[in-house]
């Protein structure tokens, strides 16, 4: 009978055993290329924070569809060179099977033909419309494109009664491309760009550009470039008593923007993701639960508000785990990739739907973005 009983034992536990082992399915490694150190941080950090919060989330539940995740970092420090061969080592080395960030335009674009080449899915965060226009088998993006962005400003520009504005566009990949979305497509809003000045996002000064924006009798100033060059126009504008409205597009769209500018950040007017002013969501706003759960649980984790571009990586991850979830078999690169084209998903940057022909997976109809007013210490949504 004892060695029944033990036979038993040792039969219950093998099973177990078994059952545990067949519940366990491989991991799926996610390399991520960011800029944690360098001018470029401001985007890098929050990105990798959020990634890391979702992805010992879904550890912590199990991971998605028995798969755990393991995710491996790389700081690029801003530098597209960096960028190119992190990637390339998370790829040959580290045997990722997708691919978050670069965070940058300029970084992204970089990368593209190297992801096609080792036929690695990436999911980028950068706002340029050239990282999916035109379509390539495996680049991806989380971050509404500067063309859907223009559209919602020049919309904004129409209804307000603005017809003339300046520009002022930095010399990189994300200025360059928004400024040349914005020349094709201001016609179509009845908007008429009166001048147009480029400087280098890290100039201390750009008080020449602010007085011809100036001069040229634009209704309203444009600032198409990141942090930290729109932070030195606000203050050079401050100073010159420039009296139009400045709008600043989402790629700058941070406290920081304001925070450094200090009394010449009244007034400013920011296109933005949800995530810099979730309180001033309204009640049906089809994203609010998304943006608020990053807030609620990047605020409790870290101990301080998540900047913007956190959802960026948020969302990425939102997408890579819908994209688990429709493979019926192992998960490839080939297959996340087959997968990524099918997801829709409401995330925070809005409805991604994704298709053969759209990489981007956001248009207009997917409500990106709002347009915030810094007034009396803080953001509110722009009449």
């Amino acid at each position: 009978m004892k060695l029944l009983s033990l036979a038993t034992a040792v039969l219950v536990g093998s099973l177990t055993a078994l059952s545990a082992i067949a519940q366990t399915k491989p991991t799926i490694k996610v390399g991520a290329i960011y800029p944690l150190t360098g001018s470029a941080s401001f985007l890098g950090v929050p990105e990798e924070r959020a990634l890391r919060m979702r992805i010992d989330e879904l550890n912590k539940a199990g991971g998605v569809n028995g798969h755990p995740l393991e995710l491996i970092v790389y700081d690029t420090e801003g530098n597209g060179t960096k960028a190119v061969q992190q990637l390339r080592r998370l790829v040959s080395s580290d045997n990722v099977h997708v691919i978050f960030g670069p965070s940058s335009s300029g970084e992204a674009l970089q990368t593209i033909s190297l992801v096609n080449e080792l036929k690695v899915p990436q999911i980028a965060h950068g706002g340029t419309e050239a990282i999916v226009k035109p379509t390539t088998r495996y680049v991806f993006n989380s971050v509404p494109t500067d063309r859907v962005a223009l559209s919602y400003v020049l919309s904004h520009f129409k209804k307000k009664g603005i017809k003339t504005v300046a520009l002022m566009s930095a010399a990189d990949g994300y200025g360059q491309s928004g400024k040349k979305i914005l020349e094709s497509i201001a016609p179509e809003f009845g908007v008429k760009i009166v001048a147009a000045e480029e400087f280098n996002r890290q100039d201390v000064d750009m008080t020449a550009q602010v007085l011809r924006a100036r001069e040229s009798g634009a209704e309203a100033m444009l600032v198409w470039s990141a942090l930290p060059a729109p932070t030195i126009i606000a203050r050079n504008a401050h100073a010159v008593g420039y009296d139009k409205p400045i709008f600043v597009g989402y790629g700058a769209a941070s406290n920081d923007l304001v925070e450094k500018a200090g009394p010449a950040a009244e007034g400013i007017y920011v296109s933005s993701f949800r995530l810099l002013a979730p309180e001033s969501l309204a009640a049906n706003d089809p994203v609010r639960p998304v943006v608020l759960d990053i807030y609620q649980k990047y605020k409790a984790r870290y101990k301080e508000a998540p900047a913007n571009f956190a959802q960026h990586s948020y969302d990425a991850a939102l997408i890579l785990e819908q994209a688990i979830k429709i493979i019926n078999g192992p998960v490839t690169r080939e297959s996340l990739r087959d997968a990524i084209e099918k997801v829709d998903v409401i995330g925070a940057n809005g409805h991604f739907r994704f298709s053969a022909t759209d990489h981007g997976g956001l248009d207009a109809s997917s409500n990106p973005l709002v347009m915030l007013r810094y007034t009396k210490g803080k953001w509110q949504i722009a009449e």
